[in-house]
């Protein structure tokens, strides 16, 4: 199974970009916020430009590492905005956060674990270890990672990352 948190799409380029100029994102007052690298971190955008898309800073990155500072960026953000998309690591938290999910129709999630948690709790629902996940933690994401986002792999250990959908299709249990 698929320990991902982004669908990769592995860029074969004889040149290096320091920027993904274009890369489609979904406009509207609904879309958004979303999760983008830039060229040392992460940078939360509110809206795509007119047109739908983004622009996306590619930087060196290890894959574990970028997701992982995701799913920490999610969380803090999460928490502050009051999503709801961040919830304990108990069976009653990976109810509401199934419930979360199914609210936005969607289904076939998948449940993305760190070392020491707790799969217990998440019998009835596919489970997939991710060593890139703090080691108490898991997160509900649908099977479907285009939903989640993507990561745009190059030569050399560089990435641009965009998450379409941080507050709707991620739910962290922590």
């Amino acid at each position: 199974m698929n320990p991902n948190l982004l669908v990769l799409v592995d860029c074969k380029t004889k040149h290096l970009p320091v920027m993904l100029d274009r890369v489609p994102a979904p406009e509207g007052p609904d879309a958004g916020p979303f999760l983008i690298t830039s060229s040392t971190s992460l940078l939360w955008v509110e809206r795509a430009f007119h047109g739908g898309f983004l622009r996306v800073a590619v930087r060196e990155s290890v894959r574990d590492s970028l997701f992982r500072d995701i799913i920490e960026e999610i969380s803090g953000r999460g928490v502050e905005r009051e999503w709801g998309n961040v919830l304990p690591a108990t069976e009653e938290g990976l109810l509401e956060g199934l419930a979360h999910l199914s609210y936005y129709d969607l289904s076939d999630p998948v449940l993305l674990y760190g070392a020491d948690f707790d799969i217990g709790v998440a019998e009835h629902v596919a489970r997939v270890p991710a060593d890139w996940l703090p080691a108490t933690w898991a997160v509900l994401i649908p099977n479907d990672r285009g939903f989640v986002g993507t990561a745009f792999t190059f030569p050399g250990g560089h990435v641009g990352a965009i998450v379409h959908n941080p507050s709707r299709g991620v739910v962290v249990l922590r």
